[in-house]
């Protein structure tokens, strides 16, 4: 029953079950080097067992599990059972050409010596490159499915070697027989002698090597699951929060943060007239408008490091320096100001939104102390930037009216950007000459401020 926490078909199990078939073509491909490999390997026609059987004999009867892992990677889910089954023919092959001196007939009873031969020759090595290409599969549970039957495979072997009439096992001597040093090197070194003991050890981590591995591909399929999550969680966040916030919040360990003191510059930037257009236009082109500004403004707003707070009708809130460290704040916002003016201007000179009549903007920057942190309850929780600073930066862009002008700034912000760059500033800020203190809504003292007095009539 799937988690109700996880969609049963979710973007993970999508990239796995991809990865899965992959791995079936790979593993597929490598099932043929693997067997020429071993078979050329050990198919040798100077050894006592290379004369029994031919490399193309033995190497047909694991061709057909190359197709069985084509076709399985093709059908995908409906067809995985034939994987499980290749598994556990797998493994008795596996075993089989690993013990029997003649596989082509396994019937035929033969000398002692040979078992023991065939044993030493061969002993697990091909179930350690099998189980190498198993984990190539990417799936624990086929894993610990082909490590099961190649346990009770090689049991069984074990057992039938015991059984073999004139073949010397470890277990045959018992606590009453106390060889000599030389009389165990000797019995070691018959032909026919077969050390059950050291095969069963050798069985054993064929099968610890398997349980690592299964756990090591289950380990690191929650790592990708949780790495995948978490990148797909930031993915989320970045579609509704600049980079830089969403990366915070994607490393926030606490639900809630609370609010801190932070120095920071405040842009506004409003649309002048944009109530008189609404009025007379369809709400979709109104919207495509809105859309368009927006684009605008966020992206001049994010090339020069600032964080779009929020979209208030027409309006736009943007803050430097309130989430993170920048150099030079004020300067940045002035250049984010002046770019985003130039470009509405551009836009409205080529395609003009209130017929010949190009709607422009108008910009309040204000730099002071501002209170950072996360408002709302449960669900409904936002990151916001708060406090006097940012009214004055609201009203001082509703005070571009008044003043005629595309920016109006604060004498705080002015005083900013000269203590960032001395030079600089006196340059950009040379366009801005003009002073004066006005009295803004809101606020018992009188704000002084700069701006440009605009020798065409504004909206």
């Amino acid at each position: 029953m799937p988690s109700k926490t996880e969609p049963s078909d979710s973007l993970f199990d999508r990239l796995v079950a991809r990865e899965e078939k992959r791995g079936l073509i790979v593993v597929a491909f490598l099932r043929i080097c693997m067997l020429a490999f071993i078979l050329l390997l050990f198919s040798k026609p100077d050894s006592p067992t290379g004369k029994l059987y031919t490399l193309l004999e033995v190497l047909g009867w694991f061709i057909p599990g190359v197709f069985i892992q084509l076709f399985v990677a093709m059908r995908g889910k409906k067809s995985y059972w034939m994987i499980y089954l290749l598994a556990v023919i797998d493994a008795g092959l596996i075993v089989y050409v690993s013990v029997v001196p003649d596989p082509l007939n396994p019937l035929i009873d033969h000398p002692a010596w040979l078992y023991g031969f065939v044993v030493r020759d061969r002993g697990v090595v091909f179930s350690m490159i099998m189980m190498a290409l198993v984990i190539m599969t990417f799936s624990p549970r086929l894993i610990l499915w082909f490590g099961f039957w190649l346990f009770t495979a090689w049991c069984g072997a074990i057992w039938w070697l015991m059984t073999r009439p004139g073949v010397i096992v470890s277990q045959h001597f018992g606590d009453e027989w106390n060889p000599t040093q030389q009389e165990s090197i000797d019995t070691y070194n018959l032909p026919e002698f077969v050390d059950i003991s050291a095969l069963a050890e050798q069985v054993v981590i064929v099968i610890v090597f398997t349980l690592a591995c299964a756990v090591m591909v289950s380990r690191l399929r929650v790592l990708i699951n949780q790495f995948a999550a978490a990148e797909r969680a930031h993915g989320n966040l970045a579609r509704y929060f600049p980079t830089v916030l969403a990366d915070q919040l994607a490393d926030r360990d606490e639900p809630i943060r609370v609010g801190e003191r932070r120095e920071c510059v405040i842009l506004f930037a409003d649309i002048i007239g944009f109530s008189r257009f609404a009025e007379k236009r369809d709400p979709q082109e109104v919207m495509r408008f809105l859309n368009h500004f927006h684009q605008i403004a966020t992206s001049q707003i994010g090339a020069y490091g600032g964080i779009v707070e929020k979209y208030i009708g027409d309006a736009v809130m943007a803050s430097f320096a309130a989430f993170d460290d920048l150099d030079r704040p004020a300067a940045n916002a002035f250049c984010a100001a002046q770019a985003i003016i130039a470009h509405v201007a551009e836009w409205q000179e080529r395609d003009p939104a209130d017929g010949d009549t190009p709607l422009q903007i108008g910009v309040g920057l204000n730099f002071g102390p501002a209170v950072v942190g996360d408002i709302g309850q449960r669900e409904a929780v936002t990151s916001a930037v708060i406090g006097a600073s940012v009214n004055l930066a609201a009203r001082l862009e509703q005070a571009t009216r008044e003043l005629d002008s595309d920016t109006v700034m604060s004498g705080q912000f002015a005083q900013k950007m000269h203590l960032e760059t001395p030079v600089g500033a006196a340059i950009l800020l040379a366009r801005y000459a003009q002073t004066q203190t006005i009295q803004v809504k809101g606020f018992s003292e009188p704000v002084a401020v700069l701006f440009h007095k605009e020798t065409q009539n504004r909206l």
